[in-house]
């Protein structure tokens, strides 16, 4: 919920920063390094559009096995009403999968991007995944580097939502 002074993002119109911090006492805005399962899952879908700023392994890492977990149940719980189909090709199933897929795909490109910044590379290395299998296998090593401190170029700066909200 939005108080008066921020917009719909939580973001403060004078200093363009969240101003709440979340539980762990970690400000949204910033990486929350070691992220329980439960604080990481809650930030996936409080940013589930902001492409700036960065996330921590812990925050990328939590949410890749939610959705994989996820998504595997989906699959899975409907072959249980129906034996006789092939493992994996229930149509609900596959229904279902796709519909996860779509919903949870800005986000999953967010914090992808989020998670490139912490370790100072562009979020735009995320259309590696266009390459079949290769793409992909760079991708997770980026997604496995350590936090680069010189990734903070990535965050909002002070000042940047409140001058692109006066110019409207």
């Amino acid at each position: 919920m939005c108080v008066p002074g921020c917009d719909a993002w939580g973001m403060s119109h004078s200093d363009g920063q969240p101003d709440d911090v979340q539980p762990g006492g970690v400000a949204l805005r910033d990486p929350f390094v070691g992220a329980p399962f439960t604080e990481a899952v809650r930030r996936f879908w409080r940013k589930y559009t902001v492409f700036t700023g960065r996330a921590s392994r812990s925050e990328f890492w939590w949410w890749w096995l939610t959705s994989f977990a996820i998504g595997l149940v989906l699959q899975l719980v409907p072959q249980a009403f129906t034996p006789d189909a092939p493992l994996l090709e229930n149509p609900v199933g596959s229904y279902l999968f796709v519909l996860w897929a779509v919903v949870t795909l800005v986000g999953g490109l967010a914090l992808g991007a989020r998670r490139l910044h912490d370790a100072n590379r562009s979020g735009f290395w995320q259309f590696l995944h266009v390459l079949p299998g290769i793409g992909s296998l760079v991708l997770f090593v980026m997604f496995v580097l350590p936090s680069n401190p010189k990734g903070t170029r990535f965050d909002l700066q002070p000042g940047a939502a409140a001058a692109t909200t006066r110019k409207r």
